[in-house]
């Protein structure tokens, strides 16, 4: 009986692992489509996972006004309302125009000879002129129009400045959340590390067991299951706190400034 339920037990454990193989295979070749490379590249991933101290993050943090693109985009809104204002204010002042002109002529007189005999040598005339204007033009009465467009743009402006506090406050909400949700993963993934010590030691205290005939084989399998699920379980956590780190660098603007 314990020979069959080990057979089954490697029967199926040896379909999970061709699976997962499978899909291995399957996840290179969807990564080769988005790099744009031969479909048969392969290539052997780095399971080395690192996490940036925590005294960085707070710094990176403190420096998101400079780096976060949100509130970079709410800066330049805020600049370009500026200058719309400078634009309409534009209309209080007077309109120059200048003006230019030149010209150039010139007359050629062929020789002429009389029937006396006489002869009066042609002439070679060339005139040159300059004109230069200017006019200063003032649009007195517009009808209130230049003073609607400033205030206009005073109020776009001001909405601006409030859209960019807006930003800058959920902004600073979402990094404190993900810094909030990254240590506490990253918790997680600690409790996993020593939960798979617990169950390593569990597991070598049942094979010693089961050899000394002390435990049964379905005693012996569910300690396998626990070291498998508990290793498992630890790589699933590492792999959610690296994605949340990576989520807070987005947040500060630091995701591609890092190495991550």
């Amino acid at each position: 009986m314990d020979i069959l339920n080990a057979q089954v037990d490697v029967t199926n454990d040896s379909i999970t692992l061709l699976n997962t193989k499978q899909q291995l295979e399957n996840a290179k070749r969807d990564l080769n489509v988005l790099l744009n490379q031969d479909l048969s590249t392969n290539f052997v991933v780095d399971t080395l996972v690192t996490f940036i101290p925590r005294i960085s993050l707070v710094e990176y943090m403190e420096q998101s006004v400079s780096y976060n693109v949100a509130i970079l985009q709410t800066e330049r809104n805020l600049k370009i309302n500026e200058y719309d204002i400078k634009v309409n204010r534009s209309g209080y002042l007077p309109t120059i125009g200048l003006t230019g002109s030149y010209g150039w002529n010139r007359s050629q007189n062929p020789d002429q000879v009389f029937f006396t005999g006489q002869v009066f040598p042609g002439t070679n005339n060339t005139q040159i002129s300059f004109g230069l204007g200017a006019s200063l033009t003032w649009n007195l009465f517009d009808g209130g129009g230049t003073a609607v467009r400033v205030k206009n743009a005073k109020i776009t402006y001001a909405n601006q400045e409030l859209l960019r506090k807006q930003v800058e406050l959920e902004v600073n909400r979402d990094m404190q959340n993900a810094m909030a949700i990254f240590e506490n993963r990253l918790r997680i993934f600690r409790i996993q590390e020593q939960n798979v010590v617990t169950n390593q030691n569990n597991f070598e205290r049942s094979r010693e067991q089961f050899q000394l005939g002390r435990i049964t084989s379905i005693e012996f399998r569910q300690a396998q299951i626990n070291l498998l699920n508990a290793q498992t379980n630890k790589n699933l956590a590492k792999y959610d706190a690296k994605l949340a780190e990576l989520q807070l660098l987005q947040l500060t603007g630091q995701l591609l400034n890092v190495e991550i």
